[in-house]
């Protein structure tokens, strides 16, 4: 995971940082406290909170929004939500043309989206989607530019296969949390804000929990 922090449009403050998965939780504060202690800052200078809500491990995004939720309700402090898949393009918007952010999902399948960059902005293209990368590629409008994201890990072969002329990988950065704080402070200069206790993950697919009851009552 990790934590950027942005004065104005200045990054001030980023730090990266691996957790085994049951520790998330308990490591996420003490990363908070020592991102701000880093810049001299206090939690009570952050005027805002943005979050990444995914799509993503469904339990890492349960943990990041709740501490956020929490944040922004003790401070009274607005709060919003941004994709992962959006985040990853905008690291690339300078990039012209097609860019697909591609991320690894359960049972082989990615998450998925493209945007059309005009050199300064990815703008996207139809809704983000949970299916088989085939498929995925198929109904892309044409061939891209750049895919980037954590999906390269494991399908690197398949992208390469399909496009032989050679397209742009780039795998996942693990410091995308300064991508999700330049989206989530254009998003709060335009008003936008979770209401309180208003920030949703974007799963695009039923959890495993989702899946295995469905499972066991189908």
């Amino acid at each position: 995971g990790s934590l950027a922090l942005l004065e104005g449009e200045e990054l001030i403050g980023i730090l990266g940082f691996r957790t085994a998965r049951p520790r998330h939780a308990e490591n996420l504060l003490p990363s908070i406290e020592a991102l701000l202690a880093g810049v001299e800052k206090t939690i009570q200078d952050v005027e805002a909170f943005a979050v990444a809500i995914g799509p993503g491990s469904f339990s890492g995004l349960r943990v990041g929004i709740a501490a956020v939720e929490g944040l922004a309700y003790s401070l009274d402090r607005p709060a919003v939500g941004v994709s992962t898949l959006d985040a990853t393009a905008h690291r690339f918007r300078r990039r012209r043309g097609l860019i697909v952010a591609l991320a690894g999902a359960y049972r082989g399948d990615v998450y998925g989206r493209y945007y059309t960059s005009d050199g300064e902005r990815a703008i996207p293209g139809g809704e983000p989607r949970c299916v088989a990368p085939e498929r995925f590629l198929d109904e892309l409008p044409e061939s891209p530019e750049l895919i980037a994201g954590s999906a390269i890990l494991k399908h690197r072969a398949l992208l390469e296969a399909r496009y032989p002329e050679g397209v742009t990988l780039e795998e996942p950065s693990l410091f995308i949390a300064e991508e999700i704080a330049r989206l989530g402070a254009k998003m709060l200069a335009r008003g936008e804000r979770a209401p309180l206790g208003g920030l949703d993950a974007l799963y695009i697919r039923p959890s495993d929990a989702q899946l295995n009851q469905k499972d066991a009552t189908s």
